[in-house]
């Protein structure tokens, strides 16, 4: 993986550490049949994972928003998988169009009750699984965010289309590796799409599974079952398995870092990708390092969300800048020993390891 990893390292600077509380537990079941995972090797200096591309900077999982985040330094750009109607993998966090198209105005009509986060509880909306790949590419995925983030804004950003999965493995090639995100796998299975099999077809397809690129290549899942498959159809892909901060039902409380916690991730996984909030200190990283599991904490960008961007200046509580404020708390888990981490701001995560 060396070979994906910018040399950043100069100086020691000031640190500033943040506290953080952790809410809610994640479960992770045991596999009693597993063996342990090899431990994975660390990385040195830590990997920058950009989230849904550079998105604090251009519009979530466009092609405009992987380049940019390559261009800023990114050693992985992120992927989460959606399916359209005729099978074919896009990149799209959301199962559901209208919060980054134009899909209401372009197809009024074809909204669909499906709720892919809670079946059973069907949900009015415009979901990827009822439109063809080619109806998915008459959609603006770019205005959205000119509108949500005017100081980012960027006339080139209207009209950018939803890139599939293809698109981006040809776009990026070697430039970044790929770390990608299994989502809703039995809802889109119920409805007849297996998106690890195809997931797995295009991987291979492109070459990812030979020896000198399959470190190219992260796949990740809040859900067991998702990463036990992927083990047994594809065990030359590194596993993450994901963790949330908050309670989605979960009958075992794993929301503190806990060596048995690290212990059943480590009979299926290479790593995992916590809520940076479960992480509160070397110790907690040092749990998961003793179980031979990479830590990848998800997202550093501050008091932001997707939709709720600020202007990188704006002062903040305790009189910080929003930008002094993401170099903080990155340089605080830096400290804390993280293998890599997800940032919406590519540039922030090089700026706080420059400064080390």
């Amino acid at each position: 993986m060396s070979v994906l990893i910018s040399q950043r390292r100069s100086s020691q600077i000031y640190r500033l550490v943040l506290a953080f509380l952790v809410c809610g537990p994640a479960f992770v079941a045991r596999d009693s049949s597993a063996e342990l995972e090899k431990p994975a090797p660390a990385s040195s200096p830590p990997l920058l994972i950009a989230h849904r591309g550079a998105s604090a900077y251009a519009p979530e999982h466009t092609l405009a928003s992987y380049r940019l985040a390559i261009d800023l330094g990114a050693d992985f750009v992120e992927q989460d998988l959606q399916v359209t109607r005729d099978g074919v993998l896009i990149c799209m966090h959301d199962p559901e169009l209208t919060r980054t198209t134009d899909v209401k105005d372009v197809f009024p009509n074809k909204a669909a009750s499906r709720n892919p986060e809670e079946q059973g509880k069907p949900k009015r909306g415009w979901y990827t699984v009822d439109f063809s790949l080619e109806e998915i590419k008459k959609l603006d995925a770019g205005s959205w965010f000119n509108r949500a983030n005017p100081f980012a804004a960027k006339p080139e950003y209207a009209g950018a289309r939803i890139a599939t999965l293809q698109e981006v493995i040809s776009d990026v090639r070697d430039r970044a590796g790929l770390y990608i995100e299994i989502k809703h796998y039995e809802f889109y299975k119920s409805l007849g799409y297996d998106v690890i099999d195809k997931l797995v077809s295009i991987l291979n397809a492109n070459g990812f599974n030979s020896s000198g690129r399959r470190d190219h290549i992260f796949i990740q899942s809040f859900s067991k079952a998702s990463l036990l498959k992927i083990r047994a159809a594809a065990p030359q892909y590194a596993r993450i398995q994901l963790l949330p901060m908050e309670d989605r039902g979960r009958t075992q409380d794993t929301s503190k870092v806990s060596a048995s916690l690290a212990r059943e991730v480590a009979l299926y996984a290479k790593g995992v990708g916590p809520a940076k909030q479960m992480i509160r200190s070397a110790a907690d990283v040092e749990t998961f390092h003793s179980a031979g599991l990479l830590v990848h904490p998800y997202t550093f960008r501050g008091p932001t969300t997707a939709v709720n961007r600020r202007p990188l200046g704006e002062t903040q509580a305790g009189g910080l800048t929003l930008r002094q404020l993401i170099v903080a708390d990155i340089d605080s888990y830096l400290t804390f020993g993280v293998d890599g981490g997800f940032t919406d701001y590519t540039d922030l995560w090089v700026q706080a390891v420059k400064a080390r």
